[in-house]
Order: C-alpha cells, then structure tokens, then sequence
C-alpha cells in the first residue's frame, strides 16, 4: 500500500485555534479527519521552520481536538515564528540581511520548540514521497525552499484553491500582496507532481492564469470538489441569533465578498416599506465594514444588524438552522463552504448568479440573483418572509437532496484516489516497477 503523507503544516505554523474556521485551515482539518478513518497508509505530518524539515506527527481527533475535528496536538507555546525563505523579485539589501534574520528567528524556534514532548514527533524524510497538502501556497513556497537547500525533494500534491488575487495582480499597477502570491503559486507548480483543484472552477482558472503567463505550464490538474457538510460537534453553543428568522452572512466583507449588496437590498426593503428582516454577519470582526455600516446611509436599518464573532463550528450550526436564508453575493469564489454547508442544513441559499464555483456548491437548489442589483436580492428575501409555503416546500426540497450532496469523506475519498488510487501516483508508480521487471 503506497505511503501518502498528510500536512498539517497549515494549523501547526498559522492558522491554530485561533483561526480555525478560516476556509482553508478548515479543509485542511476536517479532510485530515476523515483520512485518520480511511482503510489507506496515511501519516501526517508538520514542517519545522526551526529545523528546515518534516515531523511525523499523531494528531488529536474529535472531542479529544480543542477544534472539535483534529489538530496536530502540540503545545500552543510550540507555535513557532514563520520567516519566508523566498521571495519574488531582486533586494539587495534585504538578501544581504536576511541570512542572519533567518539565523535568530530560527533560534527563538528552537527554544519553542523545546515545548514538545520528544515522543510526540519523529523526525521523517520525505525525499521521493507522496506528500499532499492542502494549505496556503505561501507556506508551499517557504518549505519546499528549504527543503530544496537540503536536497530533499517530496512528491508534492498540493490543492490550489483560488487564484483570486492574481485578478488583482493583473489589474494593479502597485501589486504588493498579489506580486508575493503569484510567486508562491509559482514556486508550488514547478515542484509540483500533481496538482488538485477544489472546484472545476478553479482548475479552469489555473489553466488561464499559465495561459496568461502569470503561472508555470501546471502538472496534470485533478478536481477534487470540496463538499456540503458541516460536521456535528460538542462544543457549547453560546453566540446565537435573533429569535425571529434572519438573513446570515458568513465570512462576508466588503469588495470582493460584497458585503455592499446584501446591506443596500435591507435598504432597499426598508425604503419600499416592507419587512426588514435581522441579519446577522458570522466571522471575524473586520474595522472596514464597522466604518462601512457605521455611515449615515444605513441608519434607519442599523439596529437589524447582529456581529456574532468568531462562532465555533455548533455555533454555526445553530445559526445555519435559525436562519431565514444565507445570502453569498461574492463576486468571485474558489468554492464556497457557507452556501454548502447552509444547504447541507437544509437552509435556503441565496448566491450570486455569475460566481461559476457556487453554481457548483448550490447546483439546482441555490436561489441566484444578480450581485449587482440589490433589488434583485431584495426580492428574494422579500418572497421567502412573506410566503411561508413556497418557504417551506423549498426547505423540503433541499432537504430531499441531501444524498447528492458532498460529505468530507466524499473529499478524502477523492484524494485519495487522485494520489494513491488506480489513477494516482502511487499507482503509477507500482504499474512502472511491474513494467520493469
């Protein structure tokens, strides 16, 4: 059974309970989950930036995970300081000072490191192995870097799960952050075997942004769909929403997530005289949308907005089922877990009309409505709290799909066979060695 090494990189070095319900640190923990539990030779494993190479790891799972879903199961105190070890472009002055920036943070990480029980990692090799993640580019970029000074080179199988700010790259005349994630994406295709795509959506993407020449001609691209579900879990459930049904937001901001339209279709309710129902914004506090809301405009509708900071993954749940309906006007996705996971519950999901990826994730049971025009969104909302029966019969059609919908044992089971199954690498690599002898 060929050996497939899973990297948790993503929680150990940034994301962590902190950030846990951050999309991607998101994938990279419930997938993680669900290979703990397939019958298939899977290890996991974290990147020390301390010691420039790979630990074998034995990750919590469950109840036992403070995430409710899995975690390296290593001391926070442990967190160590990330450095980059590439960079885009030429700087003198900083490749003159970075060796020794290098030196000291390395230093500081391995005192962090001394928090680690001995027997808790085992020190791996990971030159001429399987290793998928499904992390940041940014963090790709760093190890692979490092891994590449040492000579050891893993066969890389990464998911790449937008190229969202590359749009920005094209357009901008001063890119910045979009100059640093076109070279990390950069870095991870040329030393990639195998690429996988979270959406057919963003394997389109990627082939068009080589095509373009903002990326490297890519390895084969397998899709492997993210999913619906959203897991059951024992955390407690102590942020919750109004008593009366409200529109949910998840993760939304202004810009690209659209934030903007969502506000202006209340007004727009509010101005025709008819009902404004609560909403509720979920996620991470953002300054930018507290000054947004806080403008004159939006008076008159300011007290039917709720903040719920940060819920955990019951908390969500519980916001999910209370929910009149979640709205998701992004403009662009790589895939789009609230409108599944709303879905998944049975909740109705309003989604942005030309957003290609939620048309994946919403398939014929999403309402879609033009991101653009606020009137339109507005009179969705408006059928959905005024007529209780179209209301419900959509809810038992959604519920009726729940078996076509995608579970996070559907993404493993996909991974799996895109690495290791008939198809894969590993596979490949057994119908060669036959080949030889």
């Amino acid at each position: 059974m060929t050996t497939l090494y899973y990297d948790l990189s993503e929680q150990f070095l940034s994301s962590g309970i902190k950030l846990r319900y951050y999309g991607i640190a998101r994938t990279v923990m419930e997938v993680g989950h669900e290979l703990a539990g397939i019958d298939a030779d899977v290890r996991f494993v974290i990147y020390s930036p301390a010691h420039e190479r790979f630990f074998e790891i034995t990750p919590r799972l469950g109840a036992e995970s403070p995430t409710g879903v899995l975690d390296p199961g290593l001391p926070d105190a442990a967190t160590p300081y990330r450095i980059r070890n590439t960079f885009p472009g030429e700087n003198p002055l900083r490749d003159f000072l970075h060796p020794a920036f290098r030196h000291m943070v390395r230093r500081i990480n391995l005192r962090r490191w001394r928090h680690i029980p001995a027997q808790s990692v085992r020190e791996v090799d990971l030159h001429g192995q399987i290793l998928v993640s499904l992390g940041r580019p940014k963090l790709l970029a760093d190890y692979l870097t490092a891994l590449e000074r040492r000579g050891e080179k893993p066969r890389l199988v990464p998911m790449l799960h937008d190229m969202i700010p590359l749009y920005e790259f094209a357009l901008s005349s001063s890119p910045g952050f979009t100059n640093t994630f076109s070279h990390d994406n950069a870095v991870v295709v040329e030393r990639s075997e195998r690429l996988l795509a979270n959406s057919d959506f963003t394997r389109r993407e990627i082939l068009k942004m080589a095509a373009d020449g903002y990326l490297p001609a890519p390895p084969p691209i397998v899709t492997v769909p993210l999913c619906h579900e959203l897991r059951p879990t024992s955390e407690p459930v102590v942020k919750t929403g109004p008593d009366e049904p409200y529109l949910l937001c998840v993760g939304i901001q202004r810009g690209r997530k659209n934030l903007e339209c969502v506000v202006e279709a209340m007004l727009a309710l509010h101005e025709a005289g008819r009902p404004v129902p609560p909403l509720v914004l979920a996620g991470a506090p953002r300054k930018r949308n507290d000054s947004y809301l806080a403008g004159p405009r939006f008076a008159a509708i300011r007290d039917r907005i709720h903040h719920v900071v940060n819920p955990n993954e019951a908390e969500l749940r519980h916001l999910y089922e209370g929910a009149l309906a979640l709205a998701m006007p992004s403009r662009m996705e790589g895939w789009g877990l609230p409108l599944g996971e709303a879905l998944w519950l049975g909740t109705p999901g309003l989604a942005a009309e030309g957003n290609a990826a939620l048309h994946e994730v919403g398939l014929d049971l999403a309402i879609y409505f033009d991101a653009e025009d606020p009137a339109d969104l507005a009179g969705h909302i408006d059928r959905l709290q005024s007529d209780a029966e179209a209301r419900e019969a959509l809810r038992q059609r959604i519920r009726a799909a729940r078996p076509r919908l995608r579970s996070w044992r559907d993404v493993a089971r996909d991974l799996i066979r895109a690495t290791t199954g008939p198809d894969g690498l590993g596979q490949r690599d057994a119908l060669s060695g036959a080949a030889a002898e």
